[in-house]
Formats: C-alpha cells, structure tokens, sequence
C-alpha cells in the first residue's frame, strides 16, 4: 500500500530538515560559523533582508498575539513606536493600549 499524502509530506519535511542538519554542521564543524546559532541568525538576517514582508508579518502576528509590545516590535523593525503603530494599523492589528489584565501585565514585562 503506498503512502497517504500527510504521510508522504511528513516524509519530505524530515528529509528536508535532515538535509538542512546536514548542511549546518558542515558549516559548524570547519569553524565557518562558531555554532548552530550563528548559521540560523546569519540565514535569518539574509531571509529579512531579501523579503522584508516576511518580518514585517511576523512581528505583527506576534503582536497580535500579545507575544511583543509595540516597544519591542519597532525596535525589532527598526522604527519609532508613532511608525511601528502606524505599520500594526496598516497590517490590520488593533493597537494594544495597555494591559486589560494581571496576566496581560505580566506577559508585557516579560516581552518588555
């Protein structure tokens, strides 16, 4: 009986993330990067370079969520908080204007 679909895409993304395994410790064991961390951050920067819309859609879903406050996501996206509210805004995100919650306030001093 051959694979389903889930099952055979399960597959691809394990060959996938073994094949990107294999290609970082190439990259960490000659030294070209001092660990695994440094290769995920270098790749990241390049992703966030050539496709800004990628980082912009992240720090706004993450706000949306509650997981940054507007502080955190214009130093994130390099802007100033008056920019960052007018990017949420234009992005669809309502602006947060303060802790609704005990647990709200909790999370913001940890995002803080």
């Amino acid at each position: 009986m051959g694979l389903g679909r889930e099952a055979s895409g399960d597959m691809a993304e394990r060959t996938e993330t073994s094949k990107a395994e294999w290609e970082i410790a190439r990259l960490v064991r000659p030294r070209l990067f001092p660990h695994e961390g440094a290769v995920l951050r270098s790749a990241l920067r390049a992703l966030f370079e050539a496709q800004p819309e990628v980082r912009r859609q992240m720090v706004i879903r993450a706000y949306t969520a509650g997981e940054l406050s507007i502080g955190k996501t214009a130093e994130m996206m390099g802007v100033s908080h008056e920019r960052m509210k007018e990017i949420l805004t234009e992005g669809g995100a309502g602006i947060h204007l303060g802790p609704r919650t005990v647990d709200e306030v909790l999370r913001d001093a940890e995002n803080a």
